[in-house]
C-alpha cells in the first residue's frame, strides 16, 4: 500500500510545483525596480573616428552609431546613437552650427538649427561604400570616401553634387591649401588637387603608400601616410619633398599649430614637427598609451586626439583622457 501511495506522489508532484508556478505568475504581485541601468559615457569597445567644434561643444563620432558631445565651458557630456546604425567616420560643423556627419553605407546625416538629424543616402555603388572623411571650408561641405567618392553641397548640407567619376582609389581626407585650392590624400600615394573648387583637378604621385592626411599652415604643408611616409611643401603645394623617416608606423593625421606640426597614428605614436619639418621629435606624454589614434583636432586649451578613446593633448605637454575618470 505504502509503495502504490509513494509511487503515486512521484507522479503527481511535478504537476503540483506546475501548478504553483501558474498561481504565483497569476496571483502574486511582484515589485520591480523600473530605474534604469547608468551607462557609461565611454565604454571600453568603443572606438571613434571623427570629432569636430561648433558651438561651444565638441562632438565625436564613432562605431556604431555613437555621438557624443561635451559642453567646452560645463564639461558636460551627452550621449546617442544615430540611426539607423552604422559605423559614423567623420563630422564637420559650418561657421553657423550646422553638423554633417558621415558614415558607412554611403549613408551622412545632418544637424541643422532645430537640433534635430536628418539622413539621406549618396548616390555610390554597393561595394566600397564607405564614407571616409567630411570638411567645411570655402563656404560649402565636402566629402570623400572610398571609390573615389567626392561630393559637394550648398552651407546647410543640402543639394550634394558628385565632382567626380567613381574610381578605384579610397579619398581618404580633403582640406584646404592656400590660395582657394581644395586637397585630397588618397590610397597609393595619390595626391589631388583643384584650384577652381572642385571643378577640375590635378593628381601626383607620392610613392606607393596611402596617403592619410593632408595640412596646411599657408604656403607650408604636410602630407602623411602609412609606414611613416611624410613630405612637406614650402610652395603651396607645387613641389613636395619627402621627409626624412621618423617612424615606421602609419601615421593616421597631422595639424598645423603654433611653431610647426602635429601628428599621431598606429602603437599611440605622437610626433611635434619643428619649423620647416626638418626636425620631428616624438611626445610620450602620460597616459596616453599605445592604442591607436585617426583624428586631432585643435580645441581651446590644447588638441584633442581622437581613435582608441578621446582625449586632451594639453598645452603644457599633459595629456588628459576625456570623459574625465574613464580607464583606457
Amino acid at each position: 500500500m505504502l509503495d502504490r501511495f509513494t509511487h503515486f506522489a512521484a507522479r503527481l508532484s511535478p504537476w503540483v510545483v506546475i501548478a504553483g508556478l501558474a498561481y504565483a505568475a497569476v496571483f502574486v504581485e511582484v515589485d520591480v525596480s523600473t530605474e534604469p541601468m547608468p551607462q557609461p559615457f565611454v565604454e571600453g569597445r568603443d572606438l571613434f573616428f571623427g570629432s569636430t567644434s561648433a558651438g561651444g561643444r565638441l562632438w565625436f563620432v564613432g562605431q556604431d552609431g555613437a555621438l557624443l558631445s561635451m559642453d567646452e565651458t560645463s564639461r558636460q557630456w551627452q550621449r546617442t546613437q544615430m540611426q539607423p546604425v552604422a559605423n559614423l567616420q567623420a563630422i564637420a560643423a559650418s561657421d553657423k552650427g550646422v553638423l554633417v556627419a558621415v558614415g558607412n553605407g554611403g549613408r551622412y546625416w545632418v544637424r541643422n538649427g532645430d537640433g534635430a538629424w536628418t539622413t539621406q543616402v549618396l548616390p555610390v555603388g554597393e561595394v566600397g561604400n564607405k564614407l571616409v572623411d567630411v570638411a567645411f571650408f570655402h563656404g560649402r561641405f565636402w566629402i570623400v570616401g572610398e571609390m573615389g567618392a567626392l561630393f559637394r553641397s550648398d552651407a546647410d548640407g543640402t543639394n550634394w553634387t558628385r565632382l567626380r567619376d567613381a574610381d578605384d582609389v579610397a579619398f581618404n581626407r580633403i582640406r584646404p591649401g592656400p590660395r582657394g585650392s581644395v586637397w585630397i590624400a588618397a590610397e597609393f600615394g595619390r595626391l589631388l588637387h583643384s584650384e577652381d573648387d572642385g571643378a577640375t583637378w590635378l593628381s601626383q604621385d607620392l610613392g606607393e603608400e596611402s596617403l592619410q592626411s593632408i595640412a596646411f599652415a599657408g604656403d607650408d604643408g604636410v602630407v602623411v601616410g602609412n609606414r611613416g611616409q611624410a613630405f612637406h611643401t614650402t610652395d603651396g603645394g607645387s613641389r613636395w619633398q619627402p621627409v626624412a623617416p621618423f617612424t615606421s608606423e602609419h601615421l593616421y593625421d597631422v595639424l598645423a599649430q603654433a611653431g610647426g606640426w602635429l601628428t599621431l597614428g598606429d602603437r599611440g605614436v605622437l610626433f611635434a614637427g619643428e619649423g620647416g619639418t626638418a626636425r620631428w621629435r616624438a611626445l610620450a606624454p602620460d597616459g596616453f598609451g599605445k592604442a591607436y589614434h585617426v583624428r586631432l583636432v585643435a580645441a581651446g586649451d590644447g588638441n584633442v586626439a581622437v581613435g582608441r578613446g578621446i582625449g586632451l593633448l594639453e598645452a603644457d605637454g599633459n595629456y588628459r583622457r576625456w570623459p574625465e575618470g574613464v580607464q583606457p
